[in-house]
């Protein structure tokens, strides 16, 4: 009986240190997720604010009837489009 007591005690201890490390681990790791999302949430703002500067730099269409200008004017708004398909929606 006493062995029996000893051994449970043990596996009870050793699952008490277990189980924290576990907690540990996964609050760090939220942490860290947290911050990732942080991180995506400011570059999906940087790229929806470039959007909506480029569409105010042109909206009168003077860039895009340019031929010199237009040309590069146009390669920007394709990047541009590339970007906003990295927005979060």
């Amino acid at each position: 009986m006493i062995t029996l007591s000893i051994i449970l005690t043990v596996v009870m201890v050793t699952s008490f240190f277990i189980i924290r490390n576990l907690i540990l681990k996964s609050e760090k790791q939220e942490d860290e997720l947290e911050k990732y999302e942080n991180f995506i949430t400011k570059q999906s703002e940087a790229i929806q604010a470039c959007d909506v500067r480029l569409k105010e730099i042109d909206d009168k269409g003077i860039f895009n009837s340019d031929d010199e200008i237009g040309w590069f004017f146009k390669e920007i708004q394709k990047i541009q489009e590339a970007l906003n398909e990295f927005t979060l929606k």
